[in-house]
């Protein structure tokens, strides 16, 4: 099965912990963190501050992957490794392919790549030798959940797909029961999804509904 992950911009520790149980269906869990530099918005544990390992307890019962959508990423990325990440989310505009090179290097774990719809693909080329995987985006703003679908992401993914045909991509916003089989019919192999299952009254339901139409 195609994986579809729960999406948490969380905005507390406390609000993540009382979040966490209700998604133990899924084996993955998906973390947006965010320093309101990146984008116009902070979560925690930029605000209100905190630290990654007060939910190490409870983030240890998933694969968790944390996408850092913060200016220095790689401060971020070893807090986060310290408190438990198993995959780890960079985004082009705040790290270069020589860091990036550089951290893949001295990293056990995961680590994927991600690019805004207005990053030229050629721009993504020079991370993707050393990335695990890709995260493209389903919407044209990172930040916030519930935004509207852009479509400019299917010929991205047909076209990055097309040059790199064993490279994992995933898909991040606008993943609903509207786009998800588009999505794969594209050539998508993850989903990420935040409103559609997270702010769902039955997350668990929520999520069979989507994982039946990747089939």
């Amino acid at each position: 099965m195609i994986p579809i992950v729960p999406a948490i911009i969380p905005i507390s520790a406390e609000q993540l912990k009382a979040i966490l149980p209700g998604l133990s269906f899924s084996p993955e869990i998906h973390i947006d963190v965010v320093d309101g530099v990146f984008v116009p918005y902070q979560s925690w544990p930029y605000n209100p501050l905190g630290q990654p390992k007060e939910v190490q307890l409870f983030t240890d019962r998933f694969t968790l992957e944390v996408d850092l959508m913060v200016a220095e990423p790689l401060a971020a990325a070893e807090a986060w490794i310290a408190a438990g990440a198993d995959m780890l989310v960079f985004h082009t505009e705040h790290i270069s392919p020589d860091a990036f090179a550089r951290f893949v290097e001295g990293t056990k774990i995961s680590v994927g790549i991600a690019a805004v719809n207005d990053t030229a693909l050629s721009d993504l080329e020079p991370y993707l030798a050393r990335a695990d995987y890709i995260q493209l985006m389903g919407i044209a703003k990172v930040g916030a959940q519930g935004q509207p679908f852009d479509e400019r992401v299917l010929e991205r993914i047909a076209a990055l797909k097309l040059r790199h045909p064993r490279l994992s991509i995933t898909i991040d916003g606008s993943v609903n029961k509207d786009t998800i089989k588009k999505l794969a019919a594209a050539g998508a192999d993850r989903f990420i999804c935040g409103s559609a299952i997270v702010g769902a009254e039955n997350p668990y339901e929520a999520h069979q509904v989507l994982q039946a139409l990747t089939k």
